[in-house]
């Protein structure tokens, strides 16, 4: 009797486990990423990520809210839909400036409800009101950038330090350093200063500008600042239009003159060879044999019987 009891206990402990793991909802994972843009720009990026089977997999389509400080109406950033890398992003709307300048740190939230098999998930990011400058120096030949990290206490703009910051020039699809590090980590004065050392770079225009970029990315108090500074740094290269012109690289008949001679001439000595040869194998099958065979006779050995 006891054993029957202590069956059915455990065979009601499955059944549960069993029950409790189909209902189990997958887990939702929201990342949220604050961006300025040379001191104006504002906006938020969201990630949107689904753990299942010990997976994480971009969620499509998932309605995601964000707001500023607090989860009322009048807070409200904006609500936006994961594409189908489960990314989306939206602008703080100039309404919320005002709110934005009262305090020197906000808080973002981000609410999203994929749908009846998961759970509503908040995500927060506290940042810190922060902008950053870039200038430029040229004394006795020796250009350099610099770059300075600001935040907001008290009323008042004053130095960061130890933040990392990454100067280059902003190419396509990216930037490029502009001398050997990678990063700068500002000093007491919120100040980093680096070299430039791209020589003869291609410029954007006739006037010879390229532009710098001066960067903190994912910081954990400022989150993500940039700024771009236009600067006559750069070497315009007027491009030469070669399309149609004899070349190595042009097309069979925009050829170098010399190797179409070349190339004819080896084509038709080859060729010459062949028909030579064979014009020579049809002569020697209309040659007369050694000896003629008279009517009557036969042939043996060299000699002829009349029969």
């Amino acid at each position: 009797m006891l054993k029957r009891i202590i069956d059915g206990l455990v065979c009601c402990l499955l059944l549960t486990t069993q029950v409790s793991a189909q209902d189990e909802k997958p887990e939702l994972m929201l990342n949220l990423r604050h961006f300025t843009e040379n001191n104006s720009l504002q906006y938020l990026k969201v990630k949107a990520q689904q753990k299942a089977n010990n997976k994480l997999q971009p969620l499509k389509d998932l309605s995601v809210k964000l707001y500023l400080d607090s989860l009322s109406a009048s807070n409200l950033i904006g609500e936006i839909k994961t594409d189908e890398g489960g990314q989306g992003q939206t602008i703080i709307p100039a309404t919320l400036r005002t709110l934005w300048s009262v305090t020197p740190s906000h808080k973002f939230i981000a609410v999203a409800k994929p749908g009846a098999k998961a759970e509503e998930t908040t995500t927060e990011l506290e940042i810190a009101r922060a902008k950053i400058e870039l200038d430029t120096l040229n004394s006795d030949g020796t250009r350099s950038v610099i770059a300075k990290v600001f935040s907001f206490s008290n009323g008042e703009w004053i130095p960061s330090k130890g933040v990392e910051v990454k100067i280059g020039v902003e190419r396509l699809g990216g930037s490029l350093k502009i001398g050997d590090e990678e990063t700068y980590t500002t000093d007491s004065l919120g100040q980093v200063s680096g070299d430039f050392k791209l020589d003869s770079l291609p410029s954007d225009d006739t006037k010879g500008n390229i532009v710098l970029l001066a960067k903190v990315e994912d910081n954990d108090q400022f989150g993500d600042l940039s700024i771009e500074k236009k600067v006559p740094w750069g070497r315009w290269y007027q491009h030469v239009n070669t399309f149609g012109q004899r070349s190595l690289s042009a097309a069979r008949f925009r050829a170098p003159l010399w190797l179409l001679f070349m190339a004819y001439s080896i084509v038709t000595a080859v060729w010459g060879v062949i028909i030579y040869l064979l014009i020579q194998l049809y002569r020697m099958k209309r040659l007369p044999g050694e000896e003629t065979k008279r009517p009557g006779e036969v042939q043996v050995k060299g000699s002829s019987l009349i029969s």
